[in-house]
């Protein structure tokens, strides 16, 4: 009598674990992979923007500078002349480079409409400033971009030479001293790095006691 054959069975476990295991592994994958290009969009546009703000705050110092020079020029030579009540001016002035005068007419409100910083045309609202060392003007009023030369003759490219006005205000409440006041423009090297200033100057006039008696 036969006996029948004992059936095999394979114990060999089956791979299913294996394959969702490498299925997560492709979608982690890709999770990352997606993650990182939006950082390195990220950090492209943040490094262009940081670009972009760097140029401005160096254009906005090269007119600040700018305003700035002409205003200690215009001091200096408001403490040479003594002072007075000076004449009217006009708006927009015909004065000469480094010419000095002393409007009797503040800027009025009319007169700060027409000015370059609302109108964003160069035109003269005071006397041009050249200084001793020479700076190079646009030609065209164009932007152009601020240059150093090797030679040292040349120092930047400006849209524009600086400006200055200066206009008699009258006496302080004490009446020791005249008032005046000084308004400077400077560019950068485009027309929109503009700088303004302005400040008050006190000239006091009187007779000082040199020795004893008095």
């Amino acid at each position: 009598m036969r006996s029948a054959p004992i059936p095999y069975f394979d114990r060999r476990p089956i791979a299913l674990a294996s394959r969702s295991e490498r299925g997560f592994v492709l979608i982690a994958a890709m999770i990352i992979l997606l993650m990182l290009t939006l950082m390195s969009i990220g950090m492209f546009r943040s490094l262009g923007l940081e670009e972009l703000i760097t140029g401005n705050t160096r254009e906005k110092e090269h007119a600040f500078y700018a305003a700035q020079s002409a205003m200690q020029y215009a001091e200096e030579q408001l403490l040479a002349s003594s002072g007075g009540q000076g004449t009217p001016c006009a708006i927009p002035t015909t004065l000469g480079a480094n010419a000095f005068q002393i409007c009797s007419n503040s800027l009025s409100a009319e007169v700060f409409a027409t000015t370059p910083w609302n109108t964003g045309s160069p035109s003269s609202f005071g006397a041009p400033y050249a200084p001793a060392q020479q700076i190079a003007v646009s030609a065209t009023g164009g932007e152009a971009a601020a240059q150093v030369s090797t030679a040292g003759a040349l120092v930047s490219t400006y849209y524009a030479a600086p400006q200055y006005a200066v206009a008699y205000l009258g006496p302080d409440p004490a009446g020791n001293a005249t008032l005046y006041q000084v308004t400077t423009l400077g560019y950068g090297g485009n027309a929109n790095a503009l700088a303004v200033l302005q400040s008050v100057y006190s000239i006091k006039s009187g007779t000082r006691c040199v020795s004893k008696p008095c």
